[in-house]
């Protein structure tokens, strides 16, 4: 009995055992293989699921215009501020300014502009070597950056002529806005850098990205409802991002509004160039655009037309917006 369970033992292992004791593992592998194919085809579909749903989670917004105001054709406008200036003698009689600052060199100014005649109110002139950009209010005092430098001037809102330089972590200041605890600016990178007001220190930077793509070219700045949106220079499209994540949560297109600028006004010294300028009335709810040499200063309303694009549409909108693909 013994030498009988020996030899089906060995015969067993024995790899030139008959054609007919292998016939059992062949059927199995001819059901595994088939679920296997089905179980990998199942996680594409779920990834190719989840990855769409993360394309359209971006919403997208148009605009529509309510007011048009004048705008001055030779500033080349690098910030934009919206502030209600009052009489402390008579608080019922105020004013709606803007902070402006403007660009390029020997022409680069800060100002106080009056919303409904355009007209400046009073500016200060950088230093021909400087190229303004970013602008923010922050307390009674006004921050703008400087292109390539690395400068940031303060001005005291009262009188421009009391101004200050700091050199700040930027080697290329663009666009500046506040959330009221931190400066809040961008260099034409992707990055969204956070600095201490007192001493320009970083505290922390956020990569801005729309379904995990890079969005560079952020230009001018605002804090609109805990979003900052922002300029994509070379485009007609302002990104609304979340301060925390970095992530695109909505995008809104001014397509076609320069094209009809330029229709509609004569030649200028200067030729109008692209959409910068984004500024908020937070309490009375009002939105502001315009542009770099614009004639034009518009508010405006948005509306979400789509809160969640499809795959096709949202890879239209990265095109048109500059997004790293």
């Amino acid at each position: 009995m013994s030498r009988s369970r020996t030899s089906n033992a060995k015969k067993a292992a024995d790899p030139k055992a008959s054609p007919v004791e292998t016939k059992p593992s062949r059927r199995y592998m001819s059901l595994f293989i088939p679920c296997l194919l089905g179980v990998l085809v199942l996680i594409a579909w779920v990834s190719t699921g989840k990855a769409e749903t993360r394309i359209i989670t971006s919403s997208l917004s148009n605009y529509s215009i309510i007011q048009t105001y004048p705008h001055d054709p030779n500033a080349f406008t690098q910030g934009l501020e919206y502030d209600q200036i009052c009489d402390s003698a008579s608080p019922a009689s105020c004013q709606d300014v803007f902070w402006e600052s403007t660009g390029l060199y020997g022409q680069s100014t800060v100002r106080e502009v009056d919303l409904v005649s355009g007209s400046v109110l009073r500016q200060q002139a950088l230093p021909a070597s400087d190229f303004g950009e970013g602008l923010v209010k922050f307390g009674s005092r006004l921050f703008q950056l400087t292109w390539l430098s690395g400068k940031t001037y303060f001005y005291d809102i009262n009188n421009f002529a009391n101004s200050t330089m700091q050199y700040d972590p930027l080697t290329d200041g663009w666009g500046a806005t506040t959330d009221g605890r931190y400066l809040i600016v961008s260099d034409g990178s992707a990055d969204i850098s956070f600095l201490r007001p007192d001493t320009l220190q970083k505290v922390k930077s956020i990569a801005v990205n729309d379904n995990g793509k890079a969005v560079p070219m952020l230009n001018e700045l605002e804090f609109i409802n805990n979003e900052i949106w922002a300029n994509i220079w070379m485009t007609e499209c302002i990104a609304k991002i979340d301060p925390q994540s970095g992530k695109v949560r909505g995008w809104v297109l001014f397509t076609g509004l320069r094209q009809q600028l330029l229709a509609e006004s004569p030649a200028q010294p200067l030729p109008i160039d692209v959409l910068n300028g984004i500024a908020y009335d937070n309490a009375g709810k009002r939105l502001f655009i315009t542009g770099k040499c614009w004639p034009k200063l518009y508010e405006v309303k948005t509306e979400v037309t789509k809160l969640q694009m499809s795959p096709a549409e949202h890879l239209q909108v990265q095109q048109m917006c500059g997004v790293t693909l």
